[in-house]
């Protein structure tokens, strides 16, 4: 467990005046513990319920199937494993976590749950419980020193995949065979699969600000608008940019000129107590006094171990920003079923205001 991780917990529960915590979502548990919760294929349909962590004034113990094998001595936690699935007991594993769980909790009279991620009928096994959901994420805003190390390594991914994609971004070529090629480019950085969320759209697609890749092949003047956010261990990256195919016409430089001033524009208000909503605000209005209709979508939001969380910049949020809270920005402007530009740039708020952590665009061409 990362101890500055820890030091916020025990000072969580102890103003809730609550003894141990039981955490239960994915997001919680993975910040606590340091366990790298399998999540590529889905909810793994050997287990019983949701892995769990029980945390305590000196420990923290971590409730798993059997099937998967964390690596208890280097995260620092105890363990408690339940038996999964087996060819002859297919039934058996929600009766095991059920009875693992039990046996977790035994004796723990003072207790707080993360009770959403739950099976409801655990719920009077757990009825002397105090329910503190929601009270994790926002202790997850502001990044603890480990953290910032964890994304910065992300984002190393995230910038050699623009740095790429202008070698693969040629026309004739179909966005799903570029993207083969990026994941593969990454994989092979990185030395391990990688769950990868991506907006990887070319052509008329770019104005409908994102979707997967298809099978559509990419003509020459076109752009592919590439929002790449891989998971490296717990924790994510976030970067958006556009890569021609051969030479772009004049709205290319238009439209992306536009959208990186704009986000320069974004990070200039990034400071200590700047308020989330007024970011949002105002690079909203940037963009319309350059007679532009603003982005649809949200201008910028958190990451750490989720690809997005608190803060939020977005309309009517209060949050004020906080030193080592990590936040991806992302203006852009869009012409549905015409094209599309969106530029993103991920920084640290510092004590006088903001570090850029991604490098992509001081290093390609404008």
């Amino acid at each position: 467990m990362d101890l500055a991780i820890r030091q916020k917990l025990t000072a969580c529960l102890e103003h809730a005046e609550i003894e141990c915590a039981l955490l239960t979502a994915t997001a919680s548990v993975d910040w606590a513990s340091g366990y790298e919760t399998p999540i590529e294929t889905g909810p793994n349909p050997f287990a019983g319920g949701p892995t769990a962590l029980l945390v305590e004034n000196h420990r923290a113990t971590l409730l798993y199937p059997d099937c998967e094998a964390p690596d208890l001595g280097a995260l620092g936690l105890a363990g408690l494993a339940y038996a999964s699935y087996t060819p002859d007991h297919t039934q058996a594993p929600p009766q095991k976590y059920r009875a693992a769980l039990r046996e977790l909790i035994a004796g723990k009279s003072n207790l707080g749950v993360e009770f959403a991620n739950l099976p409801g009928d655990l719920a009077t096994v757990l009825a002397h419980a105090k329910p503190i959901d929601g009270r994790i994420e926002p202790l997850r805003a502001v990044k603890t020193p480990g953290e910032i190390s964890s994304i910065r390594a992300a984002l190393e991914l995230c910038d050699l995949a623009q740095a790429v994609l202008p070698r693969l971004v040629q026309p004739g070529r179909s966005e799903l065979a570029i993207w083969g090629d990026l994941r593969a480019a990454l994989e092979n950085k990185a030395g391990r699969r990688l769950p990868i969320l991506a907006d990887f759209v070319s052509g008329a697609r770019t104005g409908d600000i994102g979707g997967p890749p298809t099978n559509r092949m990419i003509n020459a003047g076109e752009w592919l608008l590439a929002d790449i956010v891989p998971r490296l261990g717990n924790y994510w990256g976030d970067i958006c940019g556009v890569t021609p195919a051969g030479e772009p016409g004049p709205r290319y430089g238009e439209l992306r000129q536009l959208a990186g001033d704009a986000l320069d524009f974004a990070i200039s208000l990034i400071k200590p107590g700047a308020v989330a909503g007024e970011i949002d605000r105002l690079t909203r209005e940037f963009i319309s006094s350059r007679g532009y209709t603003p982005y649809p979508h949200h201008t910028g939001h958190g990451i750490g171990v989720c690809y997005h969380e608190a803060p939020r910049i977005v309309a009517g949020d209060t949050t004020a920003l906080q030193q080592n809270m990590v936040i991806a920005l992302e203006p852009g402007v869009y012409f549905p079923g015409e094209c599309g530009v969106r530029m993103e740039d991920v920084v640290l708020v510092t004590a006088t205001g903001a570090e850029i952590m991604t490098t992509h665009r001081h290093n390609s061409p404008r």
